[in-house]
């Protein structure tokens, strides 16, 4: 007999939302997280009377994410904040509620380019449409709705999807633009060479479909793990796990970092993907072609964090940043990739976001007063060796120290263009390099967000089935960012629901509710 009937390797929300739903259709989990509590990338933290959301700082619905959370009963007691975006620049300062108020302030700084703006916006609104008539934040019919007519109804958008699903269409469609800076910035604003769908698809969900979990990350994703429990799912913290137990060609159990070992029926794992093929599995359990395709398929960027607690009061704060909760300044049109070869002061030209999320939350996230707020730009794991740590596996030295705190100042002055005093204003602060994201999630090399959503280099794009949720080894599966295509936190909370009823031996497809 097993000790388990599944287990879940990592408590991310695919993790958690995977642990649930295998509770719920009744079965024996153990859910195995190597921090001390839930979260991964999305997990927060607290510091001298401040709380602060270590990686991601709000996220997309999609139409999927809630109706998942509905149907686990989470949603309802978790209070929702619609989150506003903020763009500022030199020239331009506005706020991204429509695509009017968008187009109508670039036309405005830049004159000049109004045809190319109207060219880019036009297309913009035709995706937002295929977009709209899909999905709304809470439901998402193309998940369940497989009659003819919806079918027949979206047959229509095959042929531009085609060309929406490639960067090289986002780069024509961005050409129209004169300006070099601005051209550059529209072409690579986001993610590394995102397929223009991404591209379109952001300015809509940015102006009507991202949020926050009022109270922190991480009050909402112990409700999952209490959740989990409640349901009779049992949860072990600090347990690292080092390798699937095979036999026979089949999934059996895991075996800790500690060498305990329990058996199962099933396994999903909800971890990074590039030690999953040849650490926790064996390489031999793969095809070859495969192995190299993932040792060398480039991930998603590392991010910086910096986070401080300030002396600003929360209606001070607010009034500053005008009711933007996630406000971008670009001190150029650069758009950079920060590499292992990026020179020393690259961050000091990087642009950043300040993320605060409000008078409500900042009320229940910091001592009375004050707030609390993260400042973040891309980075890289291996930039300046390794951040002055010559590896990420070696203990953090005192010149990885200070190159943090060099480095995290460099984005307070960058911020001062927004808050012309903040450095004057801090009372706590501390520096998460993406070699903190690795230690912390193990995602390698601190990526955000999974594959690289090139759509030439994504293996999971590559595969036609658009998910690598089923492995060579029987009764083993995995969910997560890695995944299913094309990543981030909608792909991680679908497939950590798809993998679970792969597990279950239900069908991929099982309604919600079911």
């Amino acid at each position: 007999m097993a000790d388990y009937d599944s287990i879940v390797i990592g408590a991310g929300i695919s993790g958690l939302i995977c642990a649930n739903y295998l509770a719920k259709y009744g079965r024996k989990v153990l859910l195995l997280e190597q921090s001390y509590h839930a979260g991964g990338n999305m997990s927060g933290f607290k510091r001298k009377g401040f709380y602060f959301d270590g990686g991601d700082q709000s996220f997309e619905s999609l139409g999927l994410v809630f109706p998942l959370l509905e149907d686990l009963g989470v949603y309802d007691k978790q209070e929702w904040l619609k989150v506003r975006y903020r763009m500022v620049s030199k020239d331009f300062d506005f706020f991204i509620d429509s695509f009017d108020e968008v187009e109508s302030s670039l036309i405005e700084s830049f004159p000049q380019e109004a045809r190319g703006i109207r060219q880019i916006f036009a297309e913009v609104r035709t995706v937002s449409r295929f977009l709209s008539q899909n999905y709304d934040p809470r439901s998402f019919p193309l998940v369940h709705d497989f009659s003819p007519g919806k079918l027949l109804g979206n047959a229509k958008w095959l042929p531009k999807l085609r060309n929406w699903l490639t960067y090289s269409y986002r780069e024509k469609v961005c050409s129209v633009i004169q300006d070099p800076g601005l051209r550059n910035w529209f072409t690579r604003i986001g993610y590394y060479k995102m397929p223009y769908l991404f591209f379109s698809g952001f300015w809509h969900i940015w102006a009507h479909d991202y949020w926050y979990p009022v109270g922190g990350m991480q009050a909402f994703l112990d409700r999952l793990v209490d959740t989990f429990k409640a349901a009779g799912g049992t949860v072990k913290f600090r347990t690292s796990v080092e390798s699937v137990l095979i036999k026979d060609g089949k999934a059996r159990g895991v075996e800790t970092g500690t060498g305990e070992q329990f058996t199962s029926s099933a396994v999903v794992y909800a971890g990074d993907y590039k030690r999953f093929v040849g650490g926790i599995v064996p390489e031999s359990c793969f095809k070859p072609k495969f192995v190299r395709t993932v040792r060398s398929s480039r991930l998603t960027e590392a991010l910086v964090s910096v986070y401080l607690g300030v002396d600003y009061t929360p209606e001070e704060l607010e009034a500053q940043l005008k009711g933007g909760h996630h406000v971008f300044y670009f001190p150029n049109y650069e758009a950079i990739f920060p590499d292992q070869d990026s020179p020393r002061d690259i961050h000091k030209n990087m642009w950043t976001v300040i993320n605060f999320f409000g008078i409500d939350n900042a009320k229940l996230t910091a001592p009375e007063g004050k707030s609390g707020i993260v400042l973040q730009t891309y980075s890289s794991h291996s930039w300046e060796n390794y951040w002055h740590n010559t590896h990420e596996s070696l203990p953090r030295t005192a010149a990885y120290k200070r190159l943090k705190k060099e480095v995290g100042y460099q984005l307070v002055e960058t911020a001062k263009a927004i808050l012309p005093d903040l450095d004057q204003r801090i009372e706590y602060f501390d520096c998460g390099s993406p070699l903190s994201l690795i230690r912390f999630s193990r995602n390698f090399a601190g990526a955000s967000g999974g594959w690289c959503y090139h759509d030439k280099v994504s293996p999971v794009y590559r595969n036609k089935k658009l998910n690598m949720l089923r492995t060579p080894v029987e009764s083993l599966y995995t969910c997560g960012h890695y995944a299913l295509w094309p990543g981030g936190v909608i792909s991680a909370a679908l497939s950590g629901r798809l993998a679970a009823n792969l597990a279950a031996g239900k069908k991929l497809l099982t309604p919600l509710g079911s």
